[in-house]
């Protein structure tokens, strides 16, 4: 019998390997990615409770860090509030740039669930102590250890591609970057909704009660919960890294095993995997900008061009567009990734969201319920366009390696990406205070000017997703379009 070709082998070493290594973990639950098997339904409802878990403290601060900002009287005048909370949601992404790299090498050899339950623990502890905080420098250095000791999002993505077959990818990928969406929505409405209650709540919190006393610690304390049942999840999750001892082998099974490992090229020379790491990483410079503009648009004042909303407004906007996203990506998403491909299926939407972007900032001349129900249309449509984008981009990485490096891969993504959502908030704050200190400009006067700046972010991305950045070959699983360099490998092995 010749032997396999790789997605031959992908299909058919899973039984092989759980019959050479029985007390293997990774190969134990081998199964759950053999061909033919169905979504992992239980393993990808406890990847969204993780993944939730940890995008709820990176965007829940942006509804109440103007508020918080103020309160720490570290800015002189009211424009320059933007700086300091441009400062302070950038860091938490630098702190994952530094770190990103080394938790894969981590999970790549100690298995994903230590990650996973070492950035819970960040969570629970860092987040307190940000909430708790009534000085300017703790809460920049909370921010900072929270993003440096959290480094779950890379192997979360390699865990979804681990646990599901090729037939099952676009499922799993979907419920990361939904559940990932998720989260970054649900968080600002939770820190919106929950910020400040002794003013939001009058009835029920006193403004000498301690949440009156501590007004940002509330949302810390629910977020905190949510990761400690996060913790419990992670204990019954089942761990997909495989520990091997060939010790026991006869000749013939380690002959098997080796010829089933393929040369690995570089990274860093795969140009599909690298123009899918741009086109992620300027689309999420575009996001994380956006989602610390929003939010400080809609609740700064009407005299700067702002909306003048208060927190639990801003909160319910977006809930509703995170429902929306919810709903959108668990059922209709797979089904336009099956019959568009992630190429396409990443760049119609971009190029949607275009002109979609642009019309933000004339609803500050909206008023009343029209304001309300445009703001929300809008919210909801750009979300939801934003998480299929991300989507894309996370099975445009994956399709660009092997099987056996999407670890690697993933985590080089987020290393990457992480470095542009650390300039992002702290660019966007910048180019947005001053924005609001020049509303009578004549031209891009306010808030007009930070959403021009993120529409060249727009037009990047979509330009990315063309060849020759882009090529075609990552519209299909990397096996599929690299025969040559099986067959190179079967002679070799002969």
């Amino acid at each position: 019998m010749g032997l396999l070709s790789e997605g031959e082998r992908h299909e058919n070493e899973v039984p092989l390997l759980e019959n050479l290594y029985p007390d293997c973990p990774g190969c134990k639950c081998a199964y759950l990615s053999a061909k033919g098997a169905g979504p992992p339904v239980k393993e990808l409802f406890m990847i969204t409770m993780i993944v939730i878990c940890n995008a709820l403290p990176i965007s829940s601060l942006f509804p109440f860090l103007y508020f918080m900002v103020d309160d720490f009287h570290i800015a002189d005048k009211k424009e320059d509030i933007g700086y300091y909370a441009g400062a302070v949601g950038s860091v938490f992404m630098f702190g994952r740039f530094l770190s990103s790299v080394p938790w894969g090498m981590f999970a790549d050899r100690f298995g994903r669930r230590p990650v996973f339950a070492l950035g819970l623990l960040s969570v629970i502890v860092f987040q307190l102590i940000f909430g708790a905080t009534k000085s300017f420098w703790v809460a920049f250095a909370a921010r900072f250890m929270l993003g440096l000791f959290n480094g779950m999002l890379g192997p979360l993505k390699a865990y979804a591609s681990e646990v599901c077959n090729e037939e099952n990818q676009a499922w799993g990928l979907s419920t990361v970057s939904t559940s990932w969406s998720l989260g970054l929505i649900i968080g600002p409405a939770m820190g919106g909704f929950l910020a400040r209650p002794a003013m939001n709540f009058p009835s029920i919190f006193a403004q000498d009660s301690f949440f009156g006393r501590y007004p940002y610690l509330l949302p810390s304390i629910i977020q905190a919960i949510f990761a400690v049942a996060g913790l419990f999840v992670v204990y019954f999750m089942p761990e997909t890294v495989h520990k091997h001892d060939n010790k026991h082998l006869s000749d013939d099974e380690r002959s098997l095993i080796k010829s089933a490992k393929a040369p690995k090229e570089p990274m860093w020379k795969n140009k599909a995997l690298m123009a899918s790491i741009a086109v992620y990483c300027v689309w999420c410079f575009m996001e994380i900008s956006f989602s610390e503009v929003f939010s400080l648009w809609c609740v700064s004042p009407r005299e700067v061009d702002g909306l003048g909303l208060p927190t639990s407004d801003v909160g319910m906007v977006l809930a509703v567009s995170g429902a929306s996203v919810f709903v959108f990506n668990m059922t209709v998403f797979p089904i336009i990734a099956k019959y568009l491909g992630p190429i396409l299926v990443t760049r119609v939407p971009a190029i949607i969201c275009a002109p979609l972007l642009l019309l933000f900032p004339f609803v500050s001349l909206l008023h009343g319920t029209t304001q309300w129900l445009v703001l929300n249309f809008l919210a909801l449509l750009r979300n939801v366009l934003s998480t299929v984008v991300v989507t894309g981009s996370f099975m445009l990485t994956n399709n660009s390696v092997p099987t056996d490096q999407r670890g690697a891969a993933n985590g080089l993504s987020l290393s990457c990406v992480s470095l542009f959502r650390t300039i992002g908030p702290a660019g966007a704050g910048a180019i947005f205070a001053w924005g609001q200190s020049r509303h009578d400009a004549k031209f891009l006067p306010g808030s007009q000017l930070v959403f021009a700046v993120m529409e060249i972010f727009v037009i990047l991305a979509i330009f990315t997703t063309f060849p020759p950045i882009l090529p075609v070959s990552a519209n299909r699983p990397y096996y599929l379009t690299h025969p040559q360099e099986e067959k190179e490998d079967d002679d070799e092995a002969r």
